[in-house]
C-alpha cells in the first residue's frame, strides 16, 4: 500500500518535508523602491541574482562591501548566511 502524500494544505504522517530557503535582502530592497521597479519579474530576478552572489546593487551596497576579504591575491565574496 502506497504512503499518503501530502497535497500542501495538511501534514501527513511519514511525508517527508522540504526544507524551505528563501532570501531577503533589505538593502536589495531599498535599491528597487529608490529605482521604482515595481514589475514581479524583475524583483524577483534581483533577488534571485543577490541570491547567487551576483546583487545588481552591489557595487552601491555597503554591506557587499564588507562582506569581501582578500586571500592574497584572490577576492572571495564569503556567505553571510
Amino acid at each position: 500500500m502506497n504512503h499518503p502524500q501530502s497535497n500542501g494544505l495538511f501534514e501527513t504522517a511519514g511525508g517527508t518535508q522540504q526544507k524551505e530557503r528563501g532570501f531577503c535582502c533589505m538593502q536589495l530592497v531599498s535599491f528597487l523602491t529608490a529605482d521604482n521597479i515595481k514589475d514581479w519579474a524583475a524583483w524577483h530576478g534581483a533577488h534571485e541574482k543577490a541570491a547567487a552572489g551576483a546583487c545588481p546593487y552591489s557595487s552601491q551596497c555597503n554591506i557587499h562591501a564588507r562582506t569581501i576579504a582578500r586571500l592574497g591575491k584572490k577576492t572571495v565574496q564569503l556567505t553571510i548566511f
